[in-house]
C-alpha cells in the first residue's frame, strides 16, 4: 500500500487516476462555433477578393486588346474604331470604314462579350464608336478623355495622345 500511495497520478483513497487536464465538451463546442464563424467570414471575404480579381483580369484583357488593335491598325496606316454596346456588355473592333471587322491574330471574332458579373459603362464614346486616326493612333472627335468604367475599374483613353491606361 505504501508503494501505491506514493505513486504519482493516483488518488490515495480510491486508487483512481487523478483528474486529467483537458477541455470539457462545452469548451470544445464553443471553440468549434467560434472557428465556424471565423471560417464563414473568411470565405466570404475571399470570394469577394476573387471576384475583384476576375473583374480586374477582364479589364486588363480589354485594355490589352484595345491597345493591340490600335497599334495593329496604326502600323498598317488604317483607321481603328472601338464600339461599345453598354446594354449587351460587349465591345467590338473595326477598321478602315467603321464596318469592316478587325480580326486580331489568334482571335476568332471582332466582338467580345464580357462575363455576366461585369457591368460596363462608357463616357465620351459616341454610338458610332470611338475613331482612332491612321497615323498616330490618336482618338478623333472627342474633346475630353474617353472612359470605360467596369465596376470599380476605369479604362481611360486620353485625348489627344491616345494613351490608354487602367485605374
Amino acid at each position: 500500500m505504501d508503494y501505491l500511495s506514493k505513486s504519482a497520478g493516483f488518488d490515495r483513497r480510491f486508487l483512481l487516476p487523478k483528474k486529467m487536464p483537458g477541455f470539457t465538451l462545452i469548451e470544445l463546442i464553443a471553440t468549434m462555433v467560434i472557428m465556424g464563424i471565423l471560417a464563414t467570414s473568411t470565405i466570404s471575404n475571399y470570394s469577394d477578393f476573387n471576384r475583384g480579381l476576375r473583374i480586374f483580369e477582364e479589364v486588363k484583357d480589354m485594355s490589352r486588346k484595345i491597345i493591340y488593335a490600335r497599334d495593329y491598325c496604326t502600323a498598317r496606316k488604317e483607321k481603328f474604331y472601338l464600339k461599345i454596346d453598354i446594354d449587351a456588355d460587349q465591345y467590338s473592333l473595326f477598321y478602315q470604314n467603321n464596318s469592316t471587322a478587325l480580326l486580331l491574330p489568334d482571335e476568332g471574332s471582332h466582338q467580345y462579350t464580357l462575363p455576366v458579373y461585369v457591368d460596363i459603362n462608357a463616357t465620351n464614346i459616341a454610338a458610332g464608336g470611338l475613331e482612332f486616326d491612321a497615323l498616330m493612333g490618336e482618338p478623333q472627335s472627342i474633346v475630353e478623355n474617353a472612359t470605360i468604367i467596369i465596376d470599380d475599374f476605369t479604362i481611360t483613353i486620353e485625348n489627344p495622345t491616345g494613351y490608354i491606361h487602367v485605374q
